[in-house]
């Protein structure tokens, strides 16, 4: 094993200059390790010897360095020690691992068995889970998500995050998977705390500030335990299309260490085995159950039995990810191309006006199966059948109700969720009355525009009652015995009645009229009742207690003057005093 040798050297320069300065010849293979993204030598590498003899006989006479230029010296520079010793295949590491010892599950390190956590990443050791005697089934391994990884890193539209912490909720992941965003605003240059100092971002666009498109994760899924509805650990993020999920890889690359809750996570995409299609869907399993967004009618779990996914819907809108591709292509090619980047854009737009979401390659195969089974035609492609009406929404987001069920939800997501698995909202599809009512509501808001067979509902008015009394028996009579109203002119004047009161004015608009009775036939009492005021201090029907109308007292007493009434109640308050207190 060789480590620390130049970067620009290659195979054959390592073999030359073993041959040239060492004198060893018949070497059977010379590897370097590269990085599978930049194809970079990572300045490891090991020599491959005919036999043991020769290669104990290389390292004993050079240990511990050797001496390499690289293809790129000048006369006048130095050499680079590179550090030689034994390699051992895996075998031997696995013989050579004391008993006890653990592999760490994030960065594949060995650890010694009295340690807790890695002593290179920090992350917790694994459950321990011990064989039984023989003949005993050992228990059941636990699953850490490992499984779930695509082979070969094959790019997908899930992301599949392991080593969550068992208290992050399906909200905190969502949080933590926000920052593979693309970042926005003036933060585009700003260093994050996690990113390296002085890192680059490999980019095929020239942008360094790579990063999946603001609100392109539609939703978040945690793994949980069926019993306990405790988390195992580790999730998954569904993004609009690939090409998001990939940027989100990229921008993953850019931190030193990536992580959610301030505990490190591992990211990689998923195969397609994760999530299996439920062929006969029950009342028991509806829980365990989740759906495409494309395709609601197709039903898909988690592959693990002893598990379900639970999910947080962030967003559904319908994004168009190759829009900004033919952007960038129109720029690149220029005027030659002109026509056929417009033919494009063309057929970009109008597959936005359909409103068409993209199926994921994990969920699509699973949907030609389904439609497969059940006979259903065009749903490969997660578009309903041809002949399938689409169906129209009745759904206020601005209120954030649906007036088909007139229904208030919490927010956006539980409207969508209404509208797509509600059994209510689906039977009131069939009703007539309650859709027509929903399409007035969504009118009346403005909405939607009203549609050609569109029939405006009769609206309740209010009934003015008083009005209708004023017209069949005139303003100035009664319900009682009526009264001959002698015809009045054209040109003479209406007549004002004189009201002295509200309560007078009241009456009147119901039909009363001076001097005569209250009630429908008239025969209340027809004057009003008189304010009275008494001596204070005189009882109740005492002789001499009464002194007559309050008003004329009121008048009588201050003569009209403010300012004699105010002196009389002072001298009235003075004698009480004196009365009180002998004074």
């Amino acid at each position: 094993m060789m480590e620390g040798f130049p970067v620009d050297m290659t195979e054959d320069d390592i073999a030359a200059e073993l041959r040239v300065a060492y004198r060893v010849d018949g070497l059977e293979d010379v590897r370097v390790i590269r990085d599978r993204q930049t194809k970079l030598s990572r300045q490891l590498g090991f020599l491959r010897f005919p036999n043991i003899e020769q290669s104990r006989e290389f390292v004993e006479k050079n240990h511990p360095n050797i001496y390499f230029y690289g293809p790129s010296a000048g006369p006048n520079d130095r050499s680079t020690k590179v550090r030689i010793a034994y390699s051992r295949e895996r075998e031997d590491r696995a013989r050579q691992k004391g008993e006890g010892d653990w592999t760490c599950r994030m960065c594949a390190i060995s650890n010694y068995a009295t340690r807790i956590k890695c002593f290179k990443c920090n992350a917790p050791r694994p459950e321990m889970t011990a064989t039984g005697p023989p003949g005993v089934p050992a228990p059941k391994v636990v699953n850490f998500g490992d499984n779930d990884a695509a082979a070969e890193n094959q790019p997908s539209q899930f992301l599949l995050f392991r080593g969550l912490d068992h208290s992050v909720t399906e909200e905190l992941l969502a949080r933590g998977v926000a920052k593979l965003y693309r970042p926005s605003g003036n933060s585009d240059n700003a260093p994050t705390n996690n990113s390296k100092k002085g890192s680059k971002v490999a980019s095929t666009t020239g942008d360094s500030n790579l990063g999946a498109r603001e609100g392109s994760i539609r939703r978040v899924l945690l793994v949980r335990d069926r019993r306990t509805n405790e988390s195992w650990g580790y999730g998954f993020a569904e993004f609009a299309v690939v090409m998001d999920a990939q940027a989100a890889m990229t921008r993953l690359k850019s931190f030193e260490k990536f992580t959610i809750s301030s505990k490190p996570v591992m990211v990689s995409y998923i195969h397609a085995g994760v999530f299996i299609p439920v062929m006969n869907p029950s009342i028991s399993t509806n829980r365990f159950t989740f759906s495409p967004l494309s395709n609601p009618s197709l039903k898909l779990m988690y592959w693990d039995d002893e598990a379900f996914v639970t999910e947080l819907t962030l967003s559904t809108e319908v994004n168009d990810a190759s829009q900004e591709q033919l952007n960038q292509d129109s720029q690149a090619k220029g005027a030659k191309d002109s026509e056929k980047v417009k033919k494009r854009k063309a057929d970009a737009t109008a597959g936005a006006n359909a409103k068409k979401l993209a199926m994921p390659s994990q969920l699509q195969f699973w949907s030609d199966r389904h439609a497969e089974l059940h006979g259903i035609s065009n749903a490969g492609d997660g578009n309903p059948p041809e002949t399938a009406e689409p169906v129209q929404s009745y759904a206020d987001y601005n209120r954030v109700c649906c007036w088909l069920c007139m229904r208030s939800l919490r927010d956006p997501a539980k409207l969508k969720l209404h509208e797509r698995a509600s059994e209510l909202h689906q039977a009131n599809l069939q009703n007539k009355e309650l859709t027509d009512y929903a399409m007035y509501k969504l009118v009346k808001h403005g909405l939607i525009k009203a549609p050609e067979d569109y029939q405006q509902l009769p609206v309740a008015e209010y009934r003015d009652r008083a009005m209708e009394r004023r017209r069949a028996f005139g303003r100035g009579t009664t319900f009682g015995p009526q009264k001959s109203v002698a015809p009045k002119e054209d040109n003479e004047p209406p007549v004002q009645t004189k009201t002295t009161s509200k309560g007078a004015s009241l009456l009147s608009k119901m039909g009363w009229s001076e001097g005569t009775g209250l009630g429908a036939q008239g025969t209340g009492v027809v004057q009003p009742i008189a304010t009275e005021v008494y001596a204070q201090g005189v009882g109740l029907g005492a002789q001499g207690g009464k002194l007559g109308d309050a008003t004329e007292e009121a008048s009588r007493n201050t003569r009209g003057r403010y300012d004699e009434f105010l002196e009389k109640n002072k001298d009235s308050a003075r004698q009480r005093y004196k009365d009180m207190y002998g004074a």
